[in-house]
């Protein structure tokens, strides 16, 4: 749908400069047949593109976070559990003790010694993997 709608655009702006600056053929007079006024149509219709995209990016963020995310990441209970009672349309109540950390949750961050002790060879090998992938490819491309 947008990409018709896109196409659709696209040329309504170019029939429209077209009727409004007409320009000879350019079997005629060659490069000279585009009028200097033809530069704007690609700026209006990018324009009229990214509309729907920051339309979409801002009602993105004025959305709630999920019930799920505010119990298990943000530790919000009441948060999560007033979401909940929204969605389901039911009175809820918070259950804290269930919230609370675990004594075996990963506490470590990203950059220490206990994750690369951790994760440290399933990320080499995926990274690696990833390396050789882009090296095969942007080689059959260049060749």
């Amino acid at each position: 749908m947008v990409p018709l709608a896109g196409g659709m655009v696209a040329i309504i702006v170019s029939m429209t400069f077209h009727a409004k600056f007409d320009a000879p053929s350019f079997a005629v007079v060659g490069k000279a047949s585009t009028v200097p006024e033809a530069d704007c149509v690609w700026r209006i219709i990018l324009m009229f593109v990214a509309l729907p995209v920051a339309l979409t990016y801002y009602w993105r963020l004025k959305m709630p976070e999920t019930a799920r995310y505010n119990a298990l990441v943000v530790k919000d209970a009441k948060q999560a559990t007033t979401d909940m009672s929204k969605v389901l349309q039911v009175e809820t109540q918070a259950e804290l003790e269930r919230l609370e950390p675990e004594a075996n949750v990963n506490s470590f961050g990203l950059c220490t010694q206990e994750f690369a002790h951790r994760h440290g060879i399933h990320l080499f090998v995926t990274c690696s993997t990833w390396f050789f992938l882009d090296i095969a490819i942007c080689s059959q491309n260049l060749f």
